[in-house]
Formats: structure tokens, sequence, C-alpha cells
């Protein structure tokens, strides 16, 4: 594998990566508005000369595209190409929307999260055409996974299930993870907490009223604090009340006053776990309180289980965890380190859901889904001979 590693890493590109990124970040695709980069991207692979297919709808295409089709086994990497809107323009020290390469960062939106990435992997296939490797390696390049991936990940998923597409072996999600090795995500449990009280009039709120609002004050800050708890592969688990809703009139004490929380949960954790603790931390704040009243109200299964998402991962000591153990430190001269922080989800939750081999990787950037996002150029320079080297170990 030296030799033809070493012939191979000379085929990535800095320059073609920077324009490659830069040519789609100049494209806006805010999530609902992906068509135009799509078609673009399918035009780049079509004129590399790998099998292209589109999936989805006319106004949001999926792109997948692969080399050698008549392989036994199939690598994919998955990205995305919508992105966030601009919240507050002027917030920007360069626009967003045109792209700049400066102190050895790529600016613009959807630098880091994640179109550099996606344009890191059509050069992927340039330069994989040209090695004539025996494993098929391809793309689905998908909208919409800012906001679920219903339109975009989910549809090519359940085509896999249903058989009507190629079921990957392996699946490699770009999204930034600092050129360590993310192999498991974080499950969700939403849920809300509703607090009791009594309505009355503002005049007597201090004699018959028992407000709502105050007593769900008390429920937020004793849940509001880290979880300790951790598990090597993903980290601490996370909650955070995001919602609150009470009263109706402003001259009435609220009887009822309703948080939404938002936990996530590390592998080994289940809802019956979450609720437990919740529970337990509610009931130590209501300690003494005669009017302390709430209930857990979270959607359950025909079983009267709570729904949630488990954490999911591929283990380390899984054929894509031993392939990327083994590129890393051939590309990077370091051992590999695994991802282990406060990151979200990714479409990577989907593909290990029907039992397929994920793993993350991808660069270094800062401010995703802020002004001034960027990618630090040689992190997308390391990433790409490190995916060369990947495919290379599975190929062997």
């Amino acid at each position: 594998m030296t030799f033809k590693l070493e012939e191979a890493l000379k085929l990535v590109d800095e320059e073609r990566i920077i324009q490659l990124a830069s040519d789609v970040i100049r494209i806006p695709s805010i999530t609902g508005n992906e068509k135009e980069v799509m078609e673009y991207t399918k035009k780049l692979l079509e004129e590399i000369g790998v099998h292209v297919e589109v999936h989805g709808s006319e106004e949001r295409p999926i792109i997948y595209a692969c080399l050698n089709q008549e392989a036994e086994k199939q690598i994919i990497f998955n990205g995305h190409l919508d992105v966030v809107p601009i919240a507050k323009p002027d917030a920007w020290s360069k626009d967003p929307w045109n792209p700049v390469v400066e102190d050895g960062k790529l600016y613009g939106r959807g630098a880091s999260d994640m179109k550099a990435s996606c344009a890191v992997m059509i050069h992927l296939l340039e330069i994989l055409k040209k090695l004539d490797l025996p494993i098929s390696v391809g793309v689905h390049l998908v909208p919409d996974e800012e906001r679920g991936a219903a339109e975009g990940s989910k549809i090519l998923v359940n085509k896999i299930v249903a058989g009507e597409l190629w079921r990957p072996d392996y699946v490699i999600i770009g999204e930034q993870s600092n050129l360590q090795v993310r192999v498991a995500e974080r499950g969700m449990f939403g849920f809300k907490v509703k607090f009791y009280g009594r309505a009355a009039h503002t005049a007597a709120s201090r004699t018959t009223g028992i407000n709502a609002i105050a007593k769900a004050s008390k429920g937020v800050l004793a849940l509001e604090h880290h979880v300790d708890k951790f598990h090597e592969w993903i980290g601490h688990p996370m909650l955070s009340v995001n919602l609150i809703e009470a009263g109706t009139v402003s001259n009435q004490v609220p009887a009822e006053c309703t948080i939404t929380v938002d936990r996530r949960l590390i592998i080994g954790e289940t809802a019956d776990d979450v609720v437990a603790e919740v529970t337990a931390d509610l009931d130590k704040a209501g300690e003494g309180d005669p009017n302390w009243s709430w209930e857990i109200v979270a959607d359950k299964d025909d079983e009267g289980k709570w729904k949630y998402t488990p954490a999911n991962f591929t283990p380390p000591d899984s054929e894509l965890g031993k392939a990327f153990m083994k590129a890393v430190p051939a590309v990077l001269k370091r051992e590999p380190e695994l991802y282990v922080t406060w990151a979200g989800s990714t479409d990577g939750r989907l593909y290990r859901q029907v039992g397929i081999q994920t793993i993350g990787f991808g660069p270094i950037g800062k401010y995703a889904h802020g002004p001034d996002e960027f990618v630090y150029i040689d992190s997308l320079v390391k990433m790409t001979k490190v995916w060369v080297a990947l495919a290379l170990e599975l190929s062997a």
C-alpha cells in the first residue's frame, strides 16, 4: 500500500479543492432552495465521467454518483449542500456568498458546514478515477440536512432498504470533525414538563393564586445542569430547556406552564433513564412545597414506551473503524483521535440505523451557522489525503 499511497497522494490538488469549494459556496442554497447547486454538482460529476443518477424531486434533487458499478463492495461519501440562512448580514466582515481565501482559511456560508467537504468528495472521485480501484466509491450529495433530511438522506436510505439503490458497505460523513474520527452520535429525546398552579386575578395572586410560571422557574433551574456521565466514544450527555409557554392574559395568574426539553443521550442511555433522572431532580426541587405539581409529556409508541432516538455508533474495531485507524496515521503521521465533543447529529445516524457501518471524518473550521464562517484549507487537503488512504485500505 505504501508505494501506491505515496503516488495517489500526489494527485491531491489544493488549488482544485479551493476552486471547487468556492464554486459551490458561491451558489446560495438555503434549505429548500438547493436546486441550482445540485444541478451544478451533477454537471461536475458528469464531466468526470462517473455514473450519475438523480433522485428526490425536480425542485430538490439528490445526486448519487459512483465509480466502478461492477464492484462487489462500495464506499459512499455523504454530504449536504443546503445551508442555513444569513441571520444578520451586517455581522459578516465579508460577503457570505463571495468566498474569500485569507490567512489559510476559506470564508463563506457553508465553508465548514459543509460545502467544502462536498467539493472534496468531487475531487476525490477525480483522483480515484485515475487509480482504477477494485472497490466502488461514490457520493450521496443531498439537500435538507439542516431541517431533518426528509427530502434528502432519508429518501436515499429508504431506497436502500427497499432494494432500489445500491446498499453501500461503508459510509463516510464529511461533516466537520477536526480531523478526528467520529464513530458515534448522541441520541435524542424531546419531551415537555407541564407545571400546574391555580388561576386567579392578579390582585389575589398572593392569596388564592398559585403561579405556574414560578413553579416552572424552579423546575428549569433544577434541570439546567451538567449531566455527570461520559462515554469514551461520544462524550457527555446534555440537556437544555429551550421553550416555555404559559399564560393567557396579563391580569391572570397562569394555571399552567409548559417547558420543552431537548435531551441528548450517550451510548447506553434510554428514555426511561432520562425520565428517572428528571423525576429525581424535580422531586428534590419541590421538597417542602405543598403546591408542587408537574408531569412529563412525551410521545409514546403502541406499547406505551417513550419514543426517542438512541445514540448510534460504529465501533472503532469495525472494518471501517480499523481502516480509519490505519489511514489516519499513514497520512497525518500521528495516532488517530476519536471525536468526543459537543456536537449535534448528522445524516450518519440514518445509515447506522439500517445497519450500515458509518463514520464521520471532516475538516477543521469555525463559526458554522454564524458570521464569518470558515474552514482551514490545510485541513481540507489533509482530509482529502486521509480519504484517499481510506479508499486504498478498504480496497486491499
